[in-house]
């Protein structure tokens, strides 16, 4: 008996440290991330941690590899070499691509969209189709997260893939089917709002006037604002008129073009 009480009071002060630890460190995720992994031992939390790039060669444990990934940078942004930019390049571009930890794959994604490479664009093309191999609700996430990167990342490309995906028809299936690829066409739609070509609007334009579902509608209202600039009602006649009037017409013509006389390059 007097063994078990003095481990319930060791679990106790154990536990009321890591929660003043995580109190009072800056990178609470971080930490919490660290302290919940299977592999934790608490003598981790005071030494020094592995270099992101040792981590991602070495471990197997997806929470430790998804913070590597989240804290690796653009080395030619950052000073660093050719020949580190490849490096760094191929194993964020593996990991979205091929790594079968989902929460890896994610980072990934997510770490790639500050990139300035121009071949960023089409890696997180190729995740959004990879993101398949999953069962159909991580699938889901993924692509979603791909979508979003693709509006931050803004290349000809990109706003192919998410015009493509805002087109497409209705699954017939199941409800959750259906709400898939609701949630699908509702970040490409937030992600077309980055976009001044002439074929964003347009895209976002004819869902106002086809669609039934009220969120995706009110969210292709919104990209139509960010692009225009106008308060404009989730209504296709008022959105059509003001579109393809031949001042306003000219100006989106004039974003496309000069968007596109920079195409190959990111943000």
């Amino acid at each position: 008996m007097v063994f078990y009480q003095k481990r319930v009071c060791k679990r106790i002060i154990m536990r009321s440290m890591l929660i003043g630890l995580l109190i009072a460190a800056p990178g609470c995720a971080s930490l919490w991330d660290s302290v919940t992994s299977r592999e934790f031992r608490i003598q981790n939390l005071f030494m020094p941690s592995d270099p992101p790039l040792v981590v991602l060669e070495k471990s197997v444990d997806g929470d430790k590899r998804a913070v590597a990934l989240a804290s690796l940078k653009e080395p030619l942004a950052n000073k660093g070499t050719a020949e580190e930019q490849e490096k760094v390049f191929k194993i964020l571009s593996d990991a979205a691509l091929i790594d079968r930890q989902a929460i890896c794959r994610l980072q990934a994604i997510s770490t790639l969209r500050t990139f300035k490479d121009s071949r960023t664009s089409e890696v997180l093309k190729d995740a959004y189709y990879r993101a398949s191999n999953f069962n159909p609700e991580t699938a889901t996430v993924i692509k979603c997260q791909v979508l979003n990167s693709l509006g931050e990342v803004r290349t000809p490309s990109g706003l192919e893939l998410l015009v493509k995906v805002l087109k497409e028809p209705a699954v017939v299936g199941s409800e959750q089917d259906r709400q898939q690829k609701v949630d699908e066409r509702i970040i490409a739609a937030k992600a077309l709002g980055k976009y001044k070509e002439y074929q964003a609007s347009e895209c976002l334009l004819s869902v106002l006037q086809s669609e039934q579902d009220v969120a995706l509608v009110n969210c292709c209202r919104d990209s139509l604002q960010t692009i225009t600039g106008k308060n404009l009602p989730a209504n296709y006649e008022v959105w059509a008129k003001y579109l393809h009037s031949s001042t306003d017409k000219d100006q989106n013509q004039g974003f496309f073009q000069k968007i596109f006389q920079t195409s190959g390059t990111s943000k």
